[in-house]
């Protein structure tokens, strides 16, 4: 079904290779830079083949729903670890911390460095995101502004350290590598009964007709976990459904790190994909129906979930490996 097809090269100027580079900057780029040779071109009907095994696997237990299920990689991940973890994030109304405020304005950083005019520094950029988010009038810019100077300080530090390291480590974004941030995907499953989204972090290049060339990164500013594979590979599989051609390539850059993790997409990751997912649709009805009991299985969540408290296996595990301290 599957062959080797050609794309535009990343990472060349001027159809040359880049000399410009540090030797982390070209370590990075060599891991995420597919070689024309290695490049899939995929079947005209693998989206529609693909969108038809969904459905099918799905259609048992569509029509109990009473409302649209939307489902993103946070749902997907917490029913994959702990249920009760996913009804208790279910049941609370979201509230920003620090950790995920760092993260966001790192993220609206890389937004701006490849937008605005080169020339600024770390600090600059977190200054200008900063300023950006606040005049935003939503949740975080009211968390934002209920900090204290102090810490709006301390997130500002801690960001600029990020940002320096991404330039430091990771290549610069030229324009001729297509580069996009927050890129949203939608695909509606039974007519909208099911909606699965997603917004990638930052791509790379683009597909040539039915040949593969767009790589997916995940910018993580935490530590490496395994569930981050199964977050870019729900990302593949909607990245197929809505162009109808897989990306070539999935990367979480870890940015403190300056390391990057890849993963080559073909039919066969693709479909470990469909196969979570329908599993994971199907747990999601259940429990959003009550016809099943959530399933509590202890790990490194249980220090920050909201029921840990009241909960003897979280209890338990928290005991055993010493993390007392619940968020």
């Amino acid at each position: 079904m599957a062959s080797v097809g050609t794309s535009s090269e990343l990472g060349t100027t001027d159809g040359g290779p880049d000399t410009s580079l540090t030797p982390a900057q070209k370590a990075t780029l060599d891991l995420i830079r597919l070689p024309n040779q290695e490049r899939i071109t995929h079947a005209s009907n693998l989206a529609a083949q693909i969108e038809l095994e969904l459905e099918r696997e799905t259609v048992d237990f569509v029509d109990r729903l009473d409302e649209s299920l939307w489902i993103s990689k946070r749902q997907l991940h917490a029913v994959n670890s702990c249920e009760a973890l996913y009804e208790a994030q279910e049941e609370q109304s979201f509230e920003w911390r620090i950790p995920m405020t760092r993260g966001q304005i790192f993220h609206k950083c890389v937004e701006l460095s490849i937008h605005l005019p080169s020339g600024r520094t770390a600090s600059e950029l977190v200054d200008e995101a900063v300023t950006s988010i606040m005049g935003r009038g939503d949740g975080l810019a009211e968390f934002l502004l209920s900090l204290r100077d102090v810490e709006r300080a301390e997130i500002r530090s801690e960001v600029a350290g990020l940002l320096q390291t991404f330039f430091d480590t990771f290549p610069p974004l030229r324009s001729a590598w297509h580069p996009t941030t927050e890129l949203p995907r939608k695909v509606l499953l039974h007519r909208g009964k099911i909606v699965l989204q997603g917004r990638f972090d930052l791509t790379l290049g683009r597909p040539e007709e039915l040949t593969a060339g767009r790589v997916l990164i995940e910018l993580k500013t935490g530590r490496s976990v395994p569930h981050h594979l199964d977050d870019l590979r729900f990302y593949a599989l909607l990245e197929t459904l809505v162009v109808g051609v897989p990306p070539a390539l999935l990367a979480s850059f870890y940015v403190d790190a300056g390391r990057v993790q890849v993963e080559h997409v073909d039919e066969d990751l693709l479909r470990s994909a469909i196969r979570r997912t329908a599993e994971s649709i199907e747990r999601l009805v259940e429990l959003r129906l009550g016809r099943a009991q959530a399933h509590k299985r202890p790990s490194g969540a249980c220090k920050w979930c909201p029921v840990a408290e009241s909960c003897g296996p979280g209890q338990a595990w928290l005991e055993e490996t010493g993390n007392r301290t619940v968020w």
